[in-house]
């Protein structure tokens, strides 16, 4: 077998992991939110509490969850991770009250925004370093086809079909898809091995434990970089009705500018994926955030019918860039040993800062700041993170260990 065919494999193996996480992304699960609030009588602010704990608990398990993929065999922990994702849409088709609704939420938010992107991802971070950034993008791609396609999909099932028909009959597909695909790529290219660090790798006495990274300063200096992003962008998505209006878009010319959000974020994927492998995850993550920011002065002083196409076309940028460069970065700095499990604490802090962004933006509107003062301080915060992880020596440990405290 070839490096070459077993990297296409490991590609493969990403791209329908990460696409079947969107089951559990909040793009998908929000198109059923008024079939949700019509059925057990919710308002708006009581369905986004209850989906409020269902992230955050999922959060917490994922710490432990995510880890496992360290230490069992990748093709039992596949396995389990998407029938945990085909249980979560039945439990959704079948859910009687608003306690069975945030067991649902939880399993779906562990099982497919959670574990499926985590398993997708960390096994295409396990390729070799001259590959790495070319394969963690192509395999970051499942993110942004899901966002294309299944909204579009399940729209034109929920013509046809009641909703909870819906959700069975993505539970059958999962089965029958996901499961039976995922499986047949991780034997037919033995994409099992990938579970063991890069034979280069394994001599370098760098690899970490998830507890000497908590321990890590760098880890601290560079986080707020890190996760701006996924926190900023959940409050602005939760809140775009409110912000369209600000800015005087009708809601439909607003959404419609998403696509340029998915096409930006693909093709700066493979960008910066191919950046990856010519220089390193470090070196391109420090431009990780110049998009975003110039996206929150653009929706300040924009104006024209191109605004939101503009807006959303420099978000999905610094998507692009975070997919390839964040994930080489942690593997870069700590080793491919405890990956999982540092990938794992990593997606809790990120699911429990974007649990609390739309709740701080909402916040913000509700005491009367203009969408203009929120957007700055956006700005604000990010300009300075950046400055913090562009100044934060981030050596490569693999071949320095003067950074392990």
């Amino acid at each position: 077998m070839s490096k070459a065919y077993s990297l296409t494999g490991a590609v493969t193996f990403g791209l329908v992991m990460t696409f079947s996480s969107g089951l559990g992304q909040t793009f998908f699960i929000s198109l059923f939110n008024e079939d949700l609030r019509h059925a057990f009588d919710l308002s708006h602010g009581q369905i986004g509490t209850l989906y409020f704990a269902g992230t955050l608990s999922s959060a917490i398990v994922i710490i432990w969850a995510g880890k496992l993929l360290d230490v069992l065999d990748i093709r039992l922990y596949t396995l389990g991770v998407c029938i945990g994702l085909a249980t979560a849409c039945m439990m959704m088709s079948l859910v009687s009250s608003p306690a069975t609704l945030v067991f649902a939420f939880f399993l779906l938010r562990l099982f497919g925004q959670g574990l499926s992107g985590h398993t997708g991802i960390t096994t295409a971070s396990r390729s070799p370093r001259q590959h790495r950034g070319r394969v963690i993008s192509l395999s970051g791609l499942g993110f942004s086809i899901s966002e294309m396609v299944m909204p579009v999909t399940t729209v034109w099932l929920l013509t046809m079909w009641h909703w909870r028909e819906v959700w069975r009959f993505f539970a059958g597909a999962e089965i029958i898809v996901v499961v039976l695909l995922s499986q047949l790529l991780l034997w037919r290219f033995s994409l099992a091995n990938t579970t063991n660090p890069d034979k280069t790798e394994q001599n370098t006495n760098t690899h970490w434990s998830r507890h000497e990274v908590l321990k890590d300063r760098r880890f601290w200096l560079i986080s707020p970089a890190i996760f701006a992003p996924s926190i900023i962008s959940t409050g602005l998505f939760f809140h775009q009705q409110s912000l369209a209006q600000a800015k005087g878009f009708p809601m439909s010319v607003w959404a419609s500018a998403i696509a340029a959000y998915s096409i930006a974020a693909v093709s700066t994927s493979l960008l910066a994926g191919l950046a990856v492998d010519r220089w390193s995850g470090s070196f391109v993550v420090r431009l990780l955030l110049l998009p975003f920011i110039a996206a929150t002065i653009v929706a300040v002083v924009g104006a024209g019918q191109w605004l939101p196409f503009i807006y959303y076309g420099l978000m999905g940028m610094t998507f692009g860039i975070a997919t390839p460069a964040v994930s080489a970065l942690w593997v870069e700095l700590y080793g491919s040993t405890h990956i999982a499990a540092i990938r794992s604490l990593v997606h809790a802090i990120m699911v429990f800062g974007t649990a609390l962004g739309p709740v701080f933006f909402g916040t913000l509107l509700d005491n009367g700041y203009h969408w203009n003062f929120i957007l700055l301080l956006s700005a604000a915060w990010m300009s300075t993170a950046s400055l913090v992880l562009y100044v934060t020596p981030l050596q490569n440990q693999l071949n320095d260990q003067s950074g392990k405290q």
